[in-house]
């Protein structure tokens, strides 16, 4: 038994110390998750609490998760984060902590054309695909990693993966060149 199956059984049960567990084990991912999503930490942060809201509420009215923990957490986080783009269509600032010495300039100013464009096409994709990118390439996990959080197989996970990528490319405008 896995150190999640073994959380998500005593959820289940209701130990009182498992929601703590699961607090304190995944609240940085699925910040950082949202983060990479909606690029505001302030929203990320508090959408975070939301999702460990939703496991409260949840147990309160006996329908904890039955099958992968991390899964049920990621789809909440998942569906606010949807929720909060179809309320708020916007694009994210480039970082403001980008060094501005002479040498990154030009790179810089080839990033804060790209971002906007790149962001606005990442919300033409279906909220599947937005989910897979953001997992594979915001949360660096795996393939495997990946299917296991979706209950998929990997193969699945791959051929969704191609498609959002070549979706993406679609999506981005011809004239932008990098040169």
């Amino acid at each position: 038994m896995t150190s999640e199956d073994s959380l998500l059984a005593r959820i289940q049960r209701h130990d009182p110390q498992a929601l703590a567990d699961v607090y304190d084990r995944y609240f940085d991912q699925i910040y950082r998750y949202l983060n990479y999503r909606l690029g505001e930490p302030d929203v990320a942060a508090d959408l975070t609490g939301e999702v460990f809201l939703a496991l409260v509420n949840a147990l309160k009215v006996d329908k904890p998760p039955r099958v992968s923990l991390s899964g049920w957490l990621y789809s909440v986080a998942r569906n606010l984060a949807a929720d909060y783009i179809k309320e708020k269509y916007r694009t994210v600032p480039l970082d403001d902590d980008l060094a501005a010495d002479d040498t990154m300039l030009t790179e810089q100013a080839y990033l804060a054309h790209l971002t906007p464009l790149l962001k606005k096409a990442v919300l033409q994709l279906t909220e599947e695909q937005q989910h897979v990118v953001a997992l594979r390439f915001g949360q660096g996990l795996s393939l495997a990693e990946t299917a296991q959080l979706l209950e998929r197989s990997v193969g699945s996970v791959k051929a969704l993966q191609h498609r959002a990528l070549a979706s993406l490319a679609r999506f981005m405008p011809q004239e932008v060149d990098h040169e």
